[in-house]
């Protein structure tokens, strides 16, 4: 089962992230049936957006221990585009992470089969550098098919069928 979370921010902004998380599973992980998905609209002065893989619990991960559980950070601030090319951007990494492209320890990040030390650029980073080659690719796709409510209920859902 998809669970989809989301704090913070207004309906508009809750219902963006609802319609592009549909959108990105749809496009990006289509044979995916169980992920846990916890998106907080916040300030954030760094950075536009977050991922954090969340799986603690035996229940939070799929087949071949492939995590299932995360917690999304996106900066509440960002004009319409620029929020929907970073919930791409976003989900670019949950699919690495379920895909086991990627993976965090307590000593560094491991791409595919090459370790990375945590101070690595972040620019050389080549999770990020696919991250962004995606948001590119997708955002235009996505505004041009996802259908946004302009009158959805607090929660960013649409009222009615």
């Amino acid at each position: 089962m998809i669970s989809l979370h989301t704090q913070g921010g207004n309906r508009f902004q809750k219902n963006l992230v609802n319609v592009t998380v549909s959108w990105c599973l749809q496009k990006m992980m289509p044979r995916i049936r169980k992920l846990d998905l916890h998106f907080h609209l916040k300030n954030i002065k760094d950075a536009d957006g977050f991922c954090l893989n969340d799986s603690a619990d035996q229940e939070d991960f799929g087949p071949n221990r492939s995590p299932r559980r995360f917690c999304i950070e996106i900066k509440k601030s960002l004009h319409l585009t620029d929020m929907v090319s970073t919930i791409i951007h976003e989900m670019e990494h949950v699919r690495q992470y379920v895909m086991l492209e990627l993976e965090d320890t307590s000593t560094h990040a491991r791409w595919k089969t090459r370790k990375y030390a945590y101070d690595h650029d972040y620019w050389k980073q080549p999770w990020e550098k696919m991250a962004y080659a995606k948001q590119e690719k997708y955002i235009m796709e996505c505004l041009a098919e996802a259908v946004f409510d302009p009158d959805p209920d607090q929660n960013g859902f649409t009222k009615h069928p």
